[in-house]
Parts: C-alpha cells; structure tokens; sequence
C-alpha cells in the first residue's frame, strides 16, 4: 500500500510540473504567434487565441521534434530561449482574475483569510514535534525537508530527461 501512495504522490508532483510547464509554452506560443506583448493592455496573455496560427504551430513543431534525444531543459532553452521551469506565465495569465477577486472582496467587505489561533495551534505543532518559526508553522525551513525536496526535484529532472 505504501508503494501506492508515494507512486501517487511522485504522479502528483509531475501533474504539477505539467502544468507549469503548459503555461510557460503557451505563453511562447502566444509571443511566437503575436497575440501576446508583455505589458500591452490591448494583446494580454488570457486572451491569446493560438488557433490556427502557424507560426505558434511551427514553435510547437520545433520543440516536439527533438523527441527524448536531448534533455527537457537543453529543449526549452534552444526553444523557449528559458532553460527551466518558470510559474510567472501561470501568475500572469491568472492575475486579470487574482485583481477580480481582490476588487470583489474589497467591495463586497469579505474577509480572506482564517483567523490564527496561536495557543491551540502551537500546542498542536509542539506535541507533534515539530518547529514553530515566527509564530507560524514552516516546514520548508527545516533542514531535513529541503534535503529530501532537493533529492525529489534531483531525481524527477534526472528521469523526466
């Protein structure tokens, strides 16, 4: 049953850099097919429309045609003219809606957010032994965490190539 769950979790990790990965072509694609300029209002990235446009088709042609004979980073690179995975093309083409939502909860006087209560919380992190760093739970300081999620992304880049 273990072997399960940490297979679903390696599958979980790469749906994620999948869909990093979608944004980030996309938004070459939309550059390549010049339906998309970076700070123009009148072309955003959330209203780039790539169908049946060849140059953003030839982007994609050119990418796809390196197959496995090269590794994924070397591709994006000579491609892309980005050699690693970048989240800011997910932000940006998300950030008409983030704006939304900020405005509408501003009008509408929603709270966003939970409020902390740090007496139950620190109890429940301390008797699970766990650090608390500012008041507030970060397992990504630990040590040990960043090892083992520097081996993770190790090993992933290494079989993803």
């Amino acid at each position: 049953m273990r072997s399960i769950s940490v297979t679903l979790s390696v599958l979980k990790v790469i749906y994620f850099f999948s869909t990093v990965l979608q944004f980030q072509l996309y938004r070459s694609m939309c550059r390549a097919a010049g339906q998309y300029v970076p700070n123009d209002p009148r072309k955003p990235l959330h209203k780039c429309d790539i169908y049946r446009q060849p140059a953003a088709g030839n982007l994609l042609k050119q990418l796809m045609a390196k197959g496995a004979s090269q590794p994924w980073q070397e591709v994006l690179q000579e491609t892309l003219g980005e050699g690693r995975l970048d989240g800011s093309a997910l932000r940006e083409y998300f950030a008409p809606l983030e704006e939304w939502l900020r405005q509408e909860a501003l009008r509408t006087n929603e709270y966003v957010g939970w409020n902390y209560d740090g007496d139950y919380c620190k109890r429940s992190i301390e008797t699970a032994g766990l650090q608390i760093f500012g008041g507030y739970y970060n397992a990504a300081a630990g040590p040990l965490v960043s090892l083992v999620l520097l081996g993770l992304c190790s090993w992933l880049s290494s079989s993803l190539i």
